[in-house]
This record gives C-alpha cells, structure tokens and sequence, in this order.
C-alpha cells in the first residue's frame, strides 16, 4: 500500500476518536488507507466505502476482509461485499452463530455452488435463490433437505410440476405421505 498522506492520516485520526466520522467525510477523502482504517473499527462502515474504492480487485476484497476480522462484525455487512470469494469466507465466519435461512438471506447468491450450499443447509433457502440458478437438480437437494416439509415441497412442485411424481413415489418408498 502507499504512503499515507497528511489528510489521510488525519482522518484516521478522527475516526480513532469517533467510529462515526467516516460516514461524514466526502467521497474524496474515503481513500484505500481510510476506508480499511474506518471498516477495521467499524465493521458497518463497508456500507459507505465508495464504489471507486470497494470495485478496486485487491484493495477491495483487503477492505473487505478488515471488516469481517473488525470486533463488530456480523452477517448484515455481506452484501456490502462485492466479491463472492469474500462474501464466501464471511459465511463460512458466521454459520456457527447464525440460522442458514437467515445468513444467506444477507447474501448475493452469485453461483451455482452457493445455491447448493445453502439450500442444503436449510432447505427454505431455495426461497432465496435467483431464478437464474434455481435447477430441477437445485429442487431435489432442498426436497431432501432435513427441514424440509410440505411447503418447501409445494413451492418445489410449482416450479417443477415433474417433482411431484417424483416426489410421491420416494414417500411411497418411505411410507410417507405429504399433502400438496
């Protein structure tokens, strides 16, 4: 990173002071060294990084890291997380305190494999998924999700009417009866 400037270090400075001067200072003065500094002590500071700051590929996805490590953090700064690498490690950080419906709901669902990976840990998270990557296949796993119930398997069976056949003749198999 560069040196900072006399500005630059002032305004570190005052956030030290007062976590919520970032939020005040014009776009300009929120620089690469402000904006970590401002999110490394107030994780709900990324919200105000601008977008000429945060859409720089190293020193964004570097702001960003700062501020899932900030003492504050939590689930409500993923989508202020534009890097789906990023926004992954920040769910893997806060799945032990958090319900699966709940953590993905803060996320962009950028990939085939989040999708999956949410759906399997709460099948209700098929609700959260784009149409883009919502798959027969995708339908299936929140089918066998273990939370998954008569709801989940109706709004499954309205996206994908073959399911429900499908879907019959493993309760048949299991000697399991759902309402549709």
């Amino acid at each position: 990173m560069s040196h900072q400037t006399e500005r630059e270090t002032r305004d570190i400075m005052s956030i030290i002071d007062d976590q919520n001067h970032y939020f005040g200072l014009p776009e300009y003065r929120k620089t690469v060294a402000v904006s970590l500094a401002a999110v490394t002590f107030q994780a709900r500071n990324l919200e105000y990084v601008p977008e000429t700051v945060i859409s720089k590929d190293f020193e964004g996805r570097e702001i960003c890291r700062a501020a899932l490590a900030a003492d504050d953090a939590d689930c409500t700064i993923l989508p202020y997380i534009p890097f789906a690498d990023v926004q992954k490690e920040g769910i893997q950080k806060f799945s032990a305190d958090t319900p699966a419906f709940v953590l993905y709901s803060f996320t962009d669902m950028q990939d085939a494999k989040m999708a999956q990976d949410a759906v399997k840990a709460d099948a209700y998270c098929i609700q959260l998924v784009p149409d883009k990557l919502l798959t027969k296949d995708l339908c299936r796993t929140a089918l066998q999700s273990p939370n998954s119930d008569e709801r989940i398997s109706k709004y499954v069976c309205e996206r994908f009417p073959e399911l429900k056949e499908e879907q019959a003749q493993n309760d048949g198999k299991r000697g399991i009866k759902m309402k549709y």
